[in-house]
C-alpha cells in the first residue's frame, strides 16, 4: 500500500540504502521530472550523480544528522534533464535508520519550482532564492569572462566545473578543441602526454590539499610563440572544511612582465660592459695621450723628439677611437638587437 501510495505523488520520490548505494524506491514521476525512465536510473548509479548541474554538486547540503535519523534540508538547485534542458528543483533530503537491515536511508522527495507562476503549491521563498542564485551567477560569469585571466575548476574524477572564456579560447589554440563543463580536464591539459602529466600532477598535488602557485610556458601549436603564465592552484573544500571536493585555477599571462625584465637584465648587462670599457679600455689610452703630452718640448716645438712625439699621439688617438666606436656599438647596437 505505501508504494501505491507514493507512486500516486507527482513529486518525485526515491530512497537509496547508504550503505549498498541501491535504489530501494523510485517513484515513476522520476521520467516527467528529469526524463530518465526508474530503470536507467537503477541500471547506472552514477547517473543520479549527473543530475544536479556540475556548479551546484560543489554547495549540496548535508542532511542534519539528530542521533540516528536527520532533519530534512530544502536546498534548491539547477537540475539536467536526459535532453540537456535546465529545471530548477526543490531538493528537499533526510536520513533515517531502518532498524530491520540496520543501515541508513536516504529518503529524497524533489519537486520542480515553476517559473511562471502557475504552481499554486511552489515555494516561494525557494523559488525567490533560485531566481537570486540565477542572478548572482550570471553577474559573477560576465565579471569573470571579462577579464582575459584564465579562471577554470575541476571535480576530484577531473571533469571540469567550471571555466571563463578567455580559458576556452586559450585551450582551443592549444589543441583545437574548445572544452565544456563535464569533459575531461586531464585530456584537455595539452598536446602531448608529457605535458599532460605535469597538469595532472598539479592537480593531484592540489587534490591532496597543498595550495601553490607555479609557472607554465605554452607554446602555440601554429605561431610557435611561447607564453609565460602564473597559475594559482586552489583546493576547494566543502563547507565542513573537512574534505576536498575540487581544484580552483588561476592563470594570468606574465609574458610581458617576464620579457620586460630580460630586458632589463640584458640592458644592465650592456651598462656594465660600457663602464668596464670607460674605465679600463679607454683610460689606458687617455693615460698614455696625458703622457706624451707631458714629455713634449713646448719650448722649442723644432726639437727633433717633438716628431717622434707627435707619431705615438697620432697612435694614441687612433686606439682612442676604435674604443669610443667599441662604446657606441654596445649602447646603441647591440640595445637595437634585444629590442
Amino acid at each position: 500500500m505505501l508504494t501505491e501510495l507514493l507512486a500516486a505523488i507527482s513529486d518525485c520520490v526515491w530512497a537509496i540504502d547508504n550503505e549498498t548505494g541501491d535504489f530501494l524506491f523510485i517513484s515513476p514521476s522520476v521520467e516527467t521530472l528529469f526524463g530518465y525512465t526508474a530503470d536507467e536510473l537503477r541500471n547506472d548509479p552514477q547517473l543520479r550523480k549527473l543530475l544536479i548541474d556540475l556548479p551546484d554538486q560543489f554547495n549540496q547540503e548535508i542532511p542534519g544528522r539528530t542521533d540516528k535519523n536527520s532533519h530534512w534540508t530544502r536546498p534548491v538547485y539547477r537540475a539536467l534533464t536526459k535532453t540537456g534542458d535546465f529545471k530548477w528543483i526543490n531538493y528537499q533530503q533526510r536520513i533515517i535508520h531502518d532498524d530491520a537491515s540496520g543501515h541508513n536511508i536516504t529518503l529524497t522527495v524533489i519537486r520542480e519550482l515553476d517559473h511562471t507562476g502557475n504552481n499554486p503549491d511552489r515555494d516561494g521563498d525557494a523559488l525567490k532564492a533560485a531566481e537570486e542564485i540565477a542572478w548572482t551567477k550570471n553577474n559573477l560569469e560576465a565579471l569573470i569572462n571579462a577579464t582575459e585571466d584564465l579562471t577554470w575548476s575541476i571535480d576530484r574524477l577531473g571533469r571540469y566545473v567550471y571555466m571563463n572564456s578567455a580559458y576556452r579560447k586559450q585551450i582551443s589554440n592549444n589543441i583545437g578543441v574548445i572544452p565544456n563543463e563535464g569533459d575531461d580536464a586531464y585530456s584537455h591539459s595539452g598536446g602531448t602526454e608529457k605535458v599532460r602529466n605535469e597538469w595532472r600532477t598539479y592537480y593531484d598535488r592540489a587534490l591532496s590539499g597543498e595550495r601553490f602557485v607555479t609557472r607554465h610556458d605554452s607554446r602555440h601549436p601554429k605561431t610557435k610563440q611561447i607564453r609565460h603564465f602564473e597559475i594559482s592552484f586552489n583546493p576547494i573544500y566543502k563547507d565542513t572544511k573537512e574534505e576536498i571536493i575540487g581544484v580552483g585555477c588561476f592563470a594570468r599571462d606574465v609574458t610581458a612582465i617576464l620579457n620586460t625584465e630580460e630586458a632589463l637584465i640584458k640592458q644592465n648587462e650592456r651598462l656594465q660592459n660600457i663602464a668596464s670599457l670607460s674605465s679600463h679600455e679607454l683610460r689606458r689610452p687617455v693615460a698614455s695621450m696625458l703622457g706624451l703630452i707631458n714629455i713634449i718640448d713646448r719650448e722649442n716645438f723644432n726639437n727633433p723628439d717633438n716628431a717622434q712625439i707627435i707619431e705615438h699621439m697620432f697612435t694614441v688617438t687612433s686606439e682612442i677611437d676604435e674604443v669610443i666606436r667599441l662604446i657606441v656599438n654596445k649602447t646603441f647596437i647591440d640595445q637595437k638587437s634585444y629590442l
